[in-house]
């Protein structure tokens, strides 16, 4: 594939917006993107070389890797982003996210970065540095740097540029392919579907779903699907991108915009059944990408960046670049990498565990895990399911802080499925930056248009990082990485990151947008692809459209619930407080089932408690606090002097409270303490309410449907 030279700085684009009409019905996206740009029909292609923000940084000028006097990429990630206890090594610190994104954060992070970027490794090692004593050695870590334009790496005036090898474009490459072959094999050709294998799955990589001929041609210029796991190819699912079995969630969401596809191709076909198959097609892949582009601007990027952190969209503008941009692909977008939790969960309907979470160290290169069949993976041992129950997982709780910290999975573990040894992917991070000859923290930021810092304590207010950053640095903060610069910095108000990856990845969506002759609000939809738009337009929506979830909160990318009530003073009359009183002052815990105390209160003057995502800390530091997953959770009340239980020696009382989803916010989880100091009330002792069918109260029975069904009960809200 030819290579175009692209390495001027983005600050020499056109800025003139030039507003062009609306894409007409009946004019597809290409798959490859040439002529996506009419006057420039390389723009954004595979093959087209990452933009620069900043000139580069190569230690000679030309190729040589940056800061060659720094400490060792792995000496740097054992400083700045260790996550484990320091009084128990072999646990991590519990972190969440301040923005309380769920694990949809990183996993939908993923999935779009896999459909914008892909630059594959060389024949070039450059293995990071472990030193003594450190757990993943004795030996390096190893690393090969990226391939690179031919025709660049000359001289100082030619320094080398790394291509990307899939389209820029937020188009579902990672579905359809960059190129035309890959997208043809992956159809059925009729009906304008594209190919399944049993369970409504990805096809796999055998002659029951592709010619000899097409199993050659899948990604043939990339080299053809990744597999560092224990499968053979033939047991690997067959993707528009190499990556597609890198892990459990990523496959999920492959999967999931696959059924998107076939669904929308199958509700046109009912429409209109004397269409063709590349009517059919062609326009249920237009409406499947402009859902996603609606879940990428409307949903994920203000839960990350902050609901004003985009500019207004004003028309596309034919000269505006949307190709990636090194420093975004190499630095800020590999922020998720902290968000990381160390298990995938795997959840029903009712927010609670169908099968066994899956540990990170070995979610890699084992599609056996995604089998509806309920198989058990010989590999981990571990029951599949379909990706329902991944998917539900991801949006039932809060995901890592986004911070320096990784967990050891990360760091450890990565790729380390069936004794395949560790890696550090925060090493692999620091690494690669060097690779590309990416500007310090320091230059970057100018680059960006943000002041230079003086001082670590410009960077973060933690006092405890400052001094970190010191030891991992000691020649200043003009010598800092900028991935790990761009990390450490205090958050932008209301976003996941700071300054310097804010002013990167808000610049690389506003040029994927406005550059973008396709993008969704530049395109003519009849009233009909309008409404089906409209029906899957947020990942709810689409994930309810194509699995058996049903009970998904609105805003997927975020994770609150809350539980409340009143302790009232003893009456003995199992009235609910009814003439009595709250008591103030009295020590009430959330504790999970296992009895972990996850966060403590008193109530107030009223009697009041309330406990929510953000209540904390919780007595063990490797346990997160607060109401931060779906689940059960214990409400103990400790009984106050003079107030004796049931038994002699009893202490509290409690209840139990499911929270099923996002937003289920439970009030009235009242407790009387009444004679003996039983717990009594709706919220309280189940049991004596719950006869199996129906709770029972002073207002008659209720079926637990009915029960679920009236929010003036529940107090709920989504």
């Amino acid at each position: 594939m030819k290579r175009r030279q692209r390495h001027m700085l983005l600050e020499k684009l056109e800025t003139r917006r030039m507003l062009s009409s609306v894409i007409p019905v009946g004019e597809f996206r290409p798959i490859d993107e040439v002529g996506n740009n009419v006057a420039n029909p390389t723009w954004g292609t595979a093959g087209d070389d990452l933009l620069r923000l900043a000139p580069t940084n190569y230690a000679d000028g030309v190729d040589a890797p940056a800061l060659p006097d720094d400490l060792s990429a792995r000496d740097i990630s054992n400083i700045l982003n260790n996550q484990s206890d320091p009084s128990d090594p072999s646990q991590d610190l519990a972190t969440l996210d301040a923005n309380e994104l769920t694990d949809f954060g990183y996993v939908f992070g993923q999935f779009m970065d896999h459909d914008m970027d892909n630059t594959p490794t060389g024949d070039v090692v450059d293995n990071i540095a472990v030193s003594p004593g450190d757990p993943i050695g004795p030996a390096a870590l190893p690393f090969t740097r990226s391939i690179t334009d031919p025709s660049t790496g000359t001289s100082t005036s030619n320094p080398t540029q790394q291509p990307n090898e899939v389209t820029s474009y937020l188009d579902l490459s990672q579905i359809y392919g960059s190129d035309q072959a890959t997208a043809d094999a992956l159809r059925t050709f009729s009906g304008g579907q594209l190919k399944t294998s049993a369970g409504n799955m990805l096809p796999y990589l055998t002659t029951n779903y592709f010619t000899a001929a097409q199993l050659t041609q899948l990604n043939a210029y990339l080299g053809g699907e990744q597999n560092q796991g224990p499968l053979s190819m033939s047991s690997l699912f067959a993707t528009g991108d190499i990556r597609g079995n890198e892990n459990l969630e990523l496959t999920a969401l492959q999967t999931l915009f696959l059924r998107n596809h076939n669904m929308i191709a199958s509700q046109l076909q009912a429409d209109h059944p004397n269409w063709s198959d590349e009517q059919l097609y062609q326009t249920a892949r237009e409406i499947n990408i402009a859902q996603y582009q609606s879940i990428v601007y409307n949903e994920w990027i203000p839960a990350v960046f902050g609901a004003s952190a985009m500019p207004a969209y004003t028309g596309y503008n034919p000269s505006t670049d949307a190709a990636i941009a090194n420093e975004f692909s190499t630095v800020a977008f590999r922020f998720g990498h902290s968000l990381l939790s160390e298990d995938i969960a795997r959840d029903g309907n009712n927010g609670q565990s169908v099968a066994d979470d899956v540990p990170l160290s070995e979610d890699f290169f084992d599609p056996n895990l995604l089998n509806p069949a309920d198989v058990v993976d010989p590999f981990t041992g571990e029951t599949s399911t379909d990706i329902d129950a991944v998917l539900k997982g991801d949006a039932d709780g809060i995901s890592q802080a986004s911070d320096l910290l990784a967990v050891s999975d990360v760091r450890d573990l990565l790729f380390g499925n069936a004794g395949a040894g560790g890696q550090d992917l925060i090493a692999l991070d620091i690494q690669r930056g060097r690779d590309h000859g990416i500007a310090t923290y320091n230059q970057l930021r100018v680059a960006m248009g943000l002041p230079a810092v003086t001082s670590f304590s410009q960077i973060t207010s933690n006092v405890a990082v400052q001094q970190e950053l010191e030891q991992a640095y000691p020649g200043g903060v003009n010598t800092i990485d900028a991935f790990e610069g761009g990390l450490a910095e205090d958050h932008v108000a209301g976003s996941d990151v700071g300054p310097l990856f804010q002013a990167i990845m808000i610049n690389q969506f506003e040029r994927l947008r406005d550059g973008d002759r396709f993008f969704y609000l530049n395109e003519s939809f009849t009233p009909e692809m309008q409404q089906i738009f409209s029906e899957g337009d947020t990942l709810t929506k689409v994930i309810e459209n194509n699995t058996s979830i049903t009970n998904l909160q609105s805003d997927i990318f975020k994770f609150s619930a809350s539980i409340s009530g009143t302790v009232y003073a003893a009456t003995g009359r199992g009235d609910f407080g009814r003439g009595s009183s709250g008591m103030s002052g009295i020590t009430v815990e959330l504790e999970d089932t296992d009895g972990d105390v996850l966060a403590t209160t008193t109530t107030d003057r009223s009697g009041r408690y309330s406990f929510d995502q953000n209540s904390g800390p919780s007595d063990n530091p490797d346990i997160a606090p607060g109401i931060n997953v779906t689940g059960t959770y214990d409400i103990v009340v400790e009984y106050p002097a003079g107030i004796r239980g049931l038994t002699a020696d009893s202490t509290s009382t409690s209840a139990s409270v499911s929270i099923s989803r996002s937003g289920i916010n439970v009030d009235n989880m009242n407790f009387d303490l009444g004679t003996g100091g039983v717990a009594q009330g709706h919220s309280c002792d189940f049991n004596q309410f719950f006869d199996g069918t129906h709770f029972n109260d002073d207002a008659g029975s209720m079926s637990v449907q009915s029960m679920l069904n009236d929010p003036s009960w529940w107090q709920t809200q989504s």
